[in-house]
This record gives C-alpha cells, structure tokens and sequence, in this order.
C-alpha cells in the first residue's frame, strides 16, 4: 500500500520554514540573521520617524535591513531540493556546496550591519 501523498504547496510557511529550513545549516543561518534583521529594521524605521532628518542612518539601511532576509530566503530556495527529497539532502549537495551556500547566507546577513558601519564611521 502506498504512503498517502502529502501536498507540499499547502504546508503552512511556519511549518516550511520548522522542517526545512531550520533542519539545514544555512537555513539556521538564514533565520538567525533574518530574524534580526527584520527586528532591526522595524526598530530603526521607528527610531528615524522619531529623529531628526540630519541622521547618518536612513531609509536605505531600512530598505537593506528588510530586504536582505527576502533575498536570502530566495537564495535558499534556489539551493534547496523541494521538500519532499530534502530527507536526501546530505546526498544532493556535496560539503562545499553547503559551506558554500552558508558563506552566503552570512554575507547576505552581515551585509546591512557593514553599510550601518560604513555610514557610522563617516
């Protein structure tokens, strides 16, 4: 008898994101930084609604700081098998395909905290 099938395009995103982005190391990554780089942004939009406009730091580091996680969730789609075989990643991807793609998932992660250094130190 045949395992009844589960249709992967109606699983929820919080599930999605429970066993099967947060089962590989770059997905860890990915929602580590994403998670404070959303926090961050929202909190320094506040911040530069509350401030004065001659602030160093702007929209284009709220844009960055909101933004970078969506690429990186993209990015990770793009690497990942679909979530049926994801079971088998361990043999899809080679080692340095997933140190690769965790190299990747720091850069995008770190590269608003670099502007937001970059503007301070102007």
């Amino acid at each position: 008898m045949s395992e009844p099938f589960e249709d992967v395009a109606r699983w929820p995103i919080s599930r999605y994101f429970r066993e099967v982005v947060a089962a590989q190391p770059d997905g860890r990554v990915l929602l580590m930084f994403g998670w404070l780089n959303v926090v961050a942004g929202c909190l320094l939009a506040l911040w530069l609604l509350v401030a004065s406009p001659s602030s160093n730091l702007g929209g284009v580091h709220v844009v960055l700081l909101l933004g970078l996680p969506l690429v990186g969730f993209v990015w990770f789609l793009k690497d990942m098998p679909s979530p049926q075989l994801t079971a088998f990643e361990h043999i899809m991807r080679e080692p340095w395909q997933r140190n690769i793609s965790v190299v990747l998932q720091l850069f995008v992660g770190l590269a608003p905290w670099a502007a937001i250094a970059k503007t301070i130190l102007r």
